[in-house]
This record gives structure tokens, sequence and C-alpha cells, in this order.
């Protein structure tokens, strides 16, 4: 699912800044088949965010527990902060995600389920089941508006958690995303 995820963002995003300014190039792809994977991998992108609720509520795991408040979380959001911006040294003890990583992951789902509506409001915007959407939000140039700032905030939160997953467990990197295992230290 990650690397689903990874793809359909990227691909998302950079078909995502074409439609939006199309005066660059974007690999010779025209405006239709930009739109196109755009909205596949939106759906792809939605469809997999859905089936992750559904693994973490139904799944084997069912490790949704994982998401929510835990005890060995209790007071751990500012030093956990406080160590990320180098303002503290040791990484405080916590439960398998840290308050801000489950922060992350479900503002993930929000967003997601708000790119999804935003998106189909532009899409289908004189669709009645749709144009309700357009005039919830104030017009199209305000949806226009919160998809891309969502935009932004995949971006940056996804570059942080790519920083943060190469420098606080390079190993783990390693192994996600090349397949590399590298042996424990015996010291």
């Amino acid at each position: 699912m990650h690397y689903v995820n990874l793809l359909s963002m990227v691909l998302l995003v950079a078909t995502g800044f074409f439609i939006h300014k199309p005066n660059f190039s974007l690999f010779g792809l025209d405006m239709n088949t930009a739109r196109y994977l755009h909205f596949i991998f939106g759906f792809v992108l939605m469809l997999n965010a859905l089936v992750r609720v559904y693994w973490a509520i139904f799944g084997k795991p069912r490790d949704i527990r994982n998401f929510l408040p835990e005890r060995e979380n209790k007071g751990t959001l500012f030093p956990i902060a406080a160590y990320y911006l180098f303002l503290r040294k040791t990484h405080p003890a916590t439960s398998k995600y840290n308050p801000l990583q489950k922060i992350t992951y479900i503002s993930w789902a929000v967003a997601i389920l708000f790119m999804g509506i935003t998106g189909f409001a532009m899409l289908w915007k004189t669709n009645p089941f749709w144009a309700w959407v357009v005039e919830v939000f104030g017009g199209l140039n305000m949806i226009h508006v919160v998809h891309y700032l969502l935009t932004w905030f995949f971006v940056v939160t996804v570059l942080i958690h790519a920083y943060l997953s190469v420098f606080e467990d390079f190993r783990a990197f390693l192994l996600m995303f090349f397949g590399i295992e590298l042996e424990e230290d015996a010291h």
C-alpha cells in the first residue's frame, strides 16, 4: 500500500501542477492525458486509503488502535516535536506511532477525502450531485484554492515524512524502498 500511495501521489502532484499551469512540458503529455492520469490515480489513492482504513478495522492485524490515543504516548506530543526540531537530544519513548505520526496519518486520510470531494466537484461542477459542493465551498475558484492548498499539504508532509524516515530509521528506509536488509551491529 505504501508504494501505491507513493506512486499515486507523485503522479497526482505532477499531473496536478501541469493541469494548474500547463505552460511547462510534462514528458510530452497533452492536457487530456494529464487529466485522465490525474483522475485515475486520484481514484487509486482514494481506493487505497479506503482499503487501508478497512484493513485497520477488520483486517488481520486490526491495528486501528495504533492510530488512536494510547497511554504510552500521554504527554509526548511536545517532547517529540522538540526532538524533531532538534531542541531535544533524546527520542521520547512512545508506542508504535508517536502522536505527530498519528496526527499526520489521520490528517492524510481526511485530506485524501477532501481532495476527492473537491476534485470530483471540479470535474463534474454542473452535475446536480456535485453542484452543492461548489456552492458550499463558495464557488469553483474556492474549490481550486482548497484543492491546491491540500496539494501543498501533501507535498510538505510527505517530504517531512521521507526525511524523518531516512534519519530516524535508515535501516527500515533501505528495506522499504530498496529491499536491502542491513545486518545488526554486534556491539
